[in-house]
């Protein structure tokens, strides 16, 4: 590629997929952007294809494995589907890149149909929660006698993974390892399990009040309030009636926290469960919010704040990537009005003060219990 990736610049570089050469259309901010990861390479390298299958790739990152799936059944229909907008457009422009007409991507919390595919392939997220979910889902999904390709790293609970897929299916097993990366291959031989909803409400206390957070698994903090996000709640300073911008919003309670606080918010955030997980936590609390899916601040780039409040990502699978967060404060910069206040949180030692650095005049640490620092920026 040479020099500087820009976040929002599209990237489009050569790989060899299956034995054959494709086109990867990638950026910053999605998953395993920079190539292809080894074990999407070794799932492409064992997965079976028939010519007509109806295939599902479930979390589908930048497409590949799609793409594999699409050429490998000419005659059948592949549906890619991830909760990742971003995730979702690099996959489009990689399948637009190629050619492969016989494929979609949607952006979509799981499988959107019962019992339509014959096989369904996964590179599994971390979590046993979200893999057990993930998974009934593809048990639901699968036809009689379907095939369900996965793989995971052993770091991210593969074998926890296959067991769960033997026990819901009824039959898998190893057929490929890489780099530290297992395939798995489970065949459906028994009734799926009955859907069920995974969404749960927890009581907590929130700025001194009690407060009901409803999420689900694979949403960051999905069961608690985590140490960072009360850290940045107890730091933050909202004025009645200030223009609040919650970027990157995960479960939504820093959206509660600052609309009692007399706060007018909007809520953003680039992945489909964390929408929905703070759209259900402001309704549980009665408090009104505007709630949009977005790439960062995207949706709301000709919008002006007085404020805005982030908890910014830094993990991806079982690696560590500061992409997503350094454009958060490149983000923040650019929609708060002159004056305006970026309070971020972050882990004790992860500095932003680089990517600071002239977009505001002043940058103040206003919290630090060893684990977390809480800055205010001031634009």
């Amino acid at each position: 590629m040479g020099g500087v990736v820009e976040y929002g610049d599209f990237q489009h570089i050569p790989v060899v997929l299956g034995g054959e050469p494709a086109t990867l259309v990638t950026r910053p901010g999605v998953w395993h952007w920079e190539g292809v990861n080894p074990g999407t390479a070794a799932l492409v390298e064992a997965m079976a294809v028939r010519a007509t299958d109806a295939v599902l790739d479930l979390g589908c990152g930048t497409g590949l494995i799609g793409l594999a799936a699409a050429r490998a059944a000419p005659q059948g229909r592949v549906t890619l589907v991830d909760v990742n907008v971003v995730a979702v457009e690099c996959a489009r422009r990689t399948l637009a890149a190629n050619g492969a007409a016989n494929a979609e991507v949607r952006l979509c919390d799981g499988p959107e149909r019962v019992e339509g595919y014959d096989l369904v392939l996964s590179h599994l997220p971390r979590g046993r929660a979200v893999i057990e979910e993930l998974v009934a889902a593809v048990a639901r999904a699968l036809k009689p006698g379907g095939r369900f390709y996965l793989v995971a790293h052993k770091r991210a609970g593969v074998r926890g993974a296959i067991a769960c897929a033997a026990r819901l299916l009824g039959e898998a097993h190893v057929v490929r390892q890489k780099a530290g990366y297992h395939v798995a291959l489970a065949v459906k031989r028994r009734p799926a399990p009955p859907p069920r909803s995974t969404w749960r409400a927890f009581s907590l206390t929130l700025d001194g009040l009690p407060t009901t957070l409803v999420s689900k698994p694979g949403v960051f903090a999905w069961d608690r309030l985590d140490a960072g996000t009360a850290a940045l709640v107890e730091a933050m300073e909202i004025g009645a009636g200030e223009q609040v911008l919650d970027l990157g919003c995960g479960t939504g309670l820093l959206s509660v926290a600052a609309a009692r606080r007399g706060g007018e918010v909007t809520a953003v955030d680039a992945d489909l469960r964390a929408v929905e997980s703070t759209r259900r936590t402001l309704a549980a609390n009665r408090v009104a919010a505007q709630v949009l899916v977005s790439d960062c601040a995207q949706a709301v780039r000709d919008r002006r704040f007085d404020v805005v409040v982030c908890n910014p990502p830094f993990h991806q699978g079982v690696g560590v990537t500061y992409d997503t967060a350094r454009q958060m404060v490149r983000d923040a910069a650019a929609v708060l009005r002159r004056g305006g206040r970026l309070y971020l949180v972050s882990n004790a030692f992860i500095r932003y003060t680089a990517e600071m650095e002239g977009l505001f005049r002043r940058v103040t640490e206003v919290f630090n219990d060893r684990r977390y620092r809480v800055v205010r920026a001031v634009r």
